[in-house]
């Protein structure tokens, strides 16, 4: 797999012009896509034996479009990574499964998260090493926008319990994970 990327990057940066250091950034973004593709389909797959495709799909798409504005949580390897994605996946959709959330409840949560939000992301770690204020002020609110773009759709969906309770207790994680510093 690794060398089909170097191969496909060397290729990118050849047709292009790039230099050697944009080969290799090239060569970073191939591999970090394929394996988060095949890091969500073999998630999906699992989840997908126990009859909880929507489930598991309707919180990694809400982490997926939350987390890259937010920072949070990150593992230093793929299986690391992997591991920690089917075990939160997993906790969240038990979570929604089983323990009932009213309305004002989920409301009481999502205003602790956007505060959370708004005081404290984007996290700056040595992963994401975002130094501009311009940056960090951009990330903030486009992790909050999108936020409050699932907060939305989740009391819209109301009939839609479990959705509902999915989105409150990915977003809730997130929040959560947003203060996992290891130094």
């Amino acid at each position: 797999m690794r060398e089909l990327i170097k191969i496909i990057a060397a290729y990118i940066s050849v047709t292009n012009g790039y230099s050697n250091e944009d080969e290799q950034r090239v060569e970073y973004g191939i591999r970090i896509f394929t394996f988060e593709i095949l890091k969500i389909i073999i998630v999906i797959s699992i989840f997908a034996f126990f009859h909880k495709t929507l489930e598991a799909a309707v919180a990694i798409l809400t982490m997926s479009l939350i987390k890259p504005f937010i920072g949070g949580y990150h593992e230093n390897t793929q299986v690391k990574c992997f591991i920690a994605t089917l075990i939160i996946i997993g906790c969240i959709v038990y979570l929604s499964l089983n323990v009932p959330m009213h309305n004002i409840a989920k409301v009481i949560l999502y205003v602790v998260c956007l505060y959370a939000m708004w005081q404290q992301a984007p996290i700056i770690n040595k992963d994401m090493k975002l130094t501009k204020a311009s940056l960090i002020k951009r990330n903030r609110k486009i992790g909050i926008s999108i936020s409050i773009v699932f907060i939305l759709f989740s009391f819209l969906a109301y009939r839609l319990q479990i959705i509902s309770n999915i989105i409150c207790w990915t977003i809730l994680f997130q929040v959560i994970f947003m203060f996992n510093k290891r130094e």
